[in-house]
């Protein structure tokens, strides 16, 4: 069978709700309204309690403690159809019940002839007929207790709509609607009820009854067939006739001896559902005992019932069952079933019901400070006699320093978890980074996840994840693959003490994330080092070390002394770059300069080399752009000695748009090729200009051979 979407679904919820709250309103203000409340006195008198100033008792004259004598103008007519006591206490039986329905729907008859004659009685006893006229009730005179219980009942139906919606099919949510539906019946009798004056239409007063009644006790019924399926399924019997069942079992009750009424029996049928639904949670956390999501799940539904429910049971039910006053105000009791819709909504839907099972303890210990804070207070009032002001602080004394401290110590014993604080997390996923050895690495990782969630099982998962997620509804966390380690996949946090939430799912995320950054840091750390060495050998192998290898083969000492002096000139450069600091570019160009000179000296080769005027002369440069420049420098003036046959070499150096242009020109034979040949000697030069994004060019000249050499002074991180 196709079910329709949860959209559409829970709009007819809404719509619902809205034709209920209309048929309520409706209901309310259908009564012809008198705009005054009133009393039952113990001799049988029905006297006026209350008046409102515009109402319609008000404008005719009525006082408060006026006595309603009867209806209609002559004043010496016996009052046939007066309201009965019983109007405001329950009958002893069915049939005395009966009866009183019967007098107070004829009564109500009455008053709803227009316009309303009726005869009050003053203090004195002296009677008169005043009348009533424009009788239609505003919304706003409808009262606070009527518009609370209505509201109720459509914050509990639109809550178990939204689940219901959303999972349609389930007999756990089928279950939990139900009980929705039957509070909004239960609350929308007691709410039209609770909008009459004196006594009400027959028809009107029976239906709310029933509904009222009716809805209880098939509330309690779907309650308890809710705990027998959910979390975990405890029978297979068809517990959802358990609702029915119930209420053809009150509805049977006028047949016993005695004939009781239906409402007492009502209060005292809600009453033994309320013990069978603590017994049905009792039986659904024995049997989730093994499974922590539904333990986690019967837990904090279990709360939720118990601490709404039993809290309207106790205050009203079980009062009245007993034929005892309620402790509070019964008017608005039924408020406390809220409570049980916002509970188990969130366990319901499932999505972060594992994050409130921490939560419901922590209720628990709330709850049980206040029942303790009052607990005592009453002692102190009722046994020691102590004003209700000293009784006050003594209780907040005691439960400051008594109760709050034990509390806390029981938290701690029971569930506190000791978790690293963030500059701990941050030294111990760098320790765990920093590892060299892989397979040690993904060990430090487990240790560190066995040290933040206390799982009592990790294990490798087959599953490519990117973030972490959560497993089997808390009980499981997935993790993706770090540290060397694949994806892994834990269970039963907290040495099984508790569930994995989103809290846990984002530090989960914040430890991979930070121990890949430190992982991208060290591998970069590394590779520079690497990259360093490598550089290093090269220049020493390429500079030093075929310049020393070029003298130990020369027979000319002048030629052996010019490699030295090359070589050494290389070492400076190489151990200036090792230092690691910039060096400033006129100082680079002036030792440059200074060692071209002594070489071409020592070749008898004359050298113009203007001086050099830089925009910034505090400007400075990387090793790698003037450890390349000087090499290509020395590389092009060791061709012009050998090969150039020179009398004169011009070197003219510029600095254009963050370029350094160094251009070299000869007197001498030029290249023995065509022009723009190329060497072995030219392909050098390129590859070393190239590593820093420089070029090498050779412009046409008139004689000898022209070499400019280009250079960024700042090395881009593609170059």
């Amino acid at each position: 069978m196709r079910v329709s979407s949860p959209t559409t679904l829970l709009l007819g919820v809404v719509l619902l709700c809205v034709a209920t709250a209309l048929a309520g309103v409706w209901m309310a203000i259908s009564p012809p309204w008198l705009g005054g409340s009133f009393q039952a006195r113990p001799d049988g008198a029905v006297v006026i309690a209350q008046l409102v100033p515009d109402g319609p008792l008000a404008r005719a004259g009525a006082k408060v403690g006026d006595r309603l004598a009867g209806v209609g103008a002559d004043l010496a007519a016996p009052l046939l159809q007066a309201p009965d006591t019983g109007a405001f206490e329950p009958a002893p039986t069915e049939r005395a019940h009966r009866d009183m329905t019967d007098r107070q729907a004829a009564f109500s008859a009455t008053l709803s002839a227009r316009p309303l004659v009726l005869r009050l009685a003053g203090p004195d006893g002296a009677q008169r007929a005043v009348t009533l006229d424009d009788r239609v009730r505003p919304l706003n005179h409808l009262g606070a207790e009527f518009w609370a219980n209505l509201a109720f009942g459509l914050i509990a139906t639109l809550i178990v709509g939204w689940v219901w919606a959303l999972r349609p099919r389930d007999l756990a949510t089928q279950l939990f609607a139900l009980t929705g539906l039957s509070m909004l019946a239960f609350t929308f009798g007691w709410a039209v009820r609770a909008s009459v004056e004196l006594v009400a239409d027959g028809a009107m007063a029976t239906g709310t009854h029933w509904l009222n009644m009716t809805g209880a006790v098939a509330y309690g019924g779907a309650m308890i067939a809710f705990f027998l399926v959910y979390p975990t399924r405890v029978t297979r019997l068809p517990v959802a006739w358990l609702v029915p069942l119930c209420v053809l079992a009150w509805a049977a009750t006028p047949l016993l001896p005695g004939n009781p009424p239906l409402e007492s029996t009502g209060q005292s049928a809600t009453s033994l559902e309320m013990a069978l639904i603590i017994v049905a949670i009792g039986v659904q956390a024995f049997a989730s005992r093994k499974n922590p999501a539904a333990m986690a799940a019967a837990r904090w539904l279990g709360l939720s019932v118990i601490l709404g429910a039993g809290a309207f049971i106790g205050n009203v039910a079980l009062p009245i069952a007993l034929g005892r006053e309620p402790f509070l105000d019964s008017r608005f009791s039924l408020g406390f079933f809220v409570i049980i819709y916002v509970g188990m909504a969130v366990g319901l839907r499932r999505y972060r019901l594992f994050e409130l099972d921490q939560w419901a303890f922590r209720i628990l210990f709330y709850i049980s400070a206040g029942a303790a804070l009052l607990a005592l207070d009453g002692l102190l009032i009722t046994a020691l006699g102590a004003a209700p002001g000293a009784a006050l602080g003594v209780s907040l004394l005691v439960v400051a320093f008594a109760y709050l401290p034990f509390r806390d110590l029981l938290w701690r014993l029971t569930l506190g978890r000791r978790t690293l604080k963030e500059h701990e997390m941050f030294a111990a996923v760098a320790q765990v980074a920093l590892v060299h050895d892989v397979e040690a690495r993904a060990r430090a990782w487990r240790d560190l996840l066995a040290k933040v969630y206390e799982p009592l099982e990790v294990t490798p998962s087959v599953i490519a994840r990117a973030r972490a997620e959560i497993l089997e509804e808390g009980v499981g966390l997935g993790l993706p693959a770090a540290a060397g380690s694949t994806a892994l996949d834990l269970r039963f946090p907290f040495r099984g003490r508790g569930l994995f939430g989103m809290a846990q799912v984002q530090l989960a995320d914040q430890l991979v994330g930070l121990l890949a950054q430190i992982e991208e840091g060290r591998d970069a750390y590394a590779r520079g080092v690497v990259e360093e060495r490598l550089r290093i050998a090269r220049d020493l192998h390429d500079d030093v070390g075929a310049r020393l290898l070029s003298g130990l083969h020369r027979q000319d000492l002048s030629q052996t002394r010019e490699a030295m002096r090359g070589a050494i000139g290389d070492l400076r450069s190489i151990v200036s770059g090792l230092s690691g600091h910039d060096l400033p570019l006129e100082a680079v160009l002036a030792d440059l300069r200074h060692e071209t000179a002594e070489r071409l000296e020592a070749a008898g080769i004359t050298l113009d080399w203007p001086p050099v005027e830089l925009f910034d002369p505090d400007r400075t440069a990387p090793y790698r752009v003037y450890k390349n420049l000087t090499s290509a420098v020395r590389e092009v003036i060791s061709n012009a000695i050998r090969h150039a046959g020179a009398a004169k070499i011009t070197v003219d150096v510029r600095e254009t748009e963050g370029r350094l242009s160094v251009t070299i020109a000869d007197d001498g034979v030029g290249l023995p090729d065509a022009p723009g040949g190329r060497r072995s000697g030219l392909a050098n030069l390129e590859r070393r200009l190239g590593e820093i994004g420089g070029e090498v060019s050779i412009p046409p000249a008139e004689q000898g051979l022209t070499i400019r050499l280009s250079a960024p002074l700042e090395v881009s991180a593609a170059a």
